[in-house]
């Protein structure tokens, strides 16, 4: 509070998102994609330990900067769907985040649990959502069409067949698609 008044102290960020770069460079090499993917990872790593799902990573909400050398730095932007989760086990009844039927996120980067809309959405969909934006950074397209609209994307998320990113950049190894898978 400054003057009994609530304020926000946020960091100032200089660089621009993932979204922006991949605008302008549409596909990513994989040294770069590792870099970016890597440190997100690790922030969502840390995001996990707390038991705090994201539930609407996308490249968006990847924030790139740099350090005084000239690294790249990826910052994990707006929580501001994130919730907090139990993990589940086999002596705890898990613990629905949003009631069933409710959507939350982005239709192109939803984990099938999310499309359904069911609720139960945890750290995987996070995962699930990394996967899917280290696919576009590395063929240039999204894994989805999203060309149809909401309903079309969410109908490919919980019922389509996974793509194979080597079919749209042959030089990924089969090692890839089998991670990807």
């Amino acid at each position: 509070e400054f003057d009994n008044r609530p304020f926000l102290v946020m960091e100032l960020l200089e660089g621009e998102s993932l979204y922006d770069l991949m605008s302008n460079v549409r596909r990513l090499d994989t040294e770069q994609t590792l870099k970016i993917i890597v440190q997100t990872a690790k922030g969502l790593a840390k995001a996990h330990a707390a038991h705090v799902v994201h539930r609407d990573l996308k490249p968006e909400n990847l924030f790139l900067t740099k350090t005084e050398e000239g690294d790249i730095v990826t910052k994990l932007l707006d929580f501001g769907l994130a919730k907090f989760y139990v993990p589940s086990d086999e002596s705890v009844e898990q613990v629905r985040l949003t009631r069933e039927g409710a959507l939350f996120g982005t239709p192109a980067y939803m984990s099938p649990e999310q499309a359904r809309g069911r609720g139960e959405v945890d750290h995987r969909s996070d995962l699930w959502a990394l996967g899917c934006i280290v696919y576009e950074c590395l063929t240039g397209q999204t894994v989805w069409s999203v060309d149809q609209g909401v309903a079309m994307i969410l109908a490919q998320v919980a019922s389509s067949p996974i793509p194979v990113p080597s079919h749209l950049r042959p030089d990924l190894t089969p090692e890839f698609d089998a991670w990807f898978e």
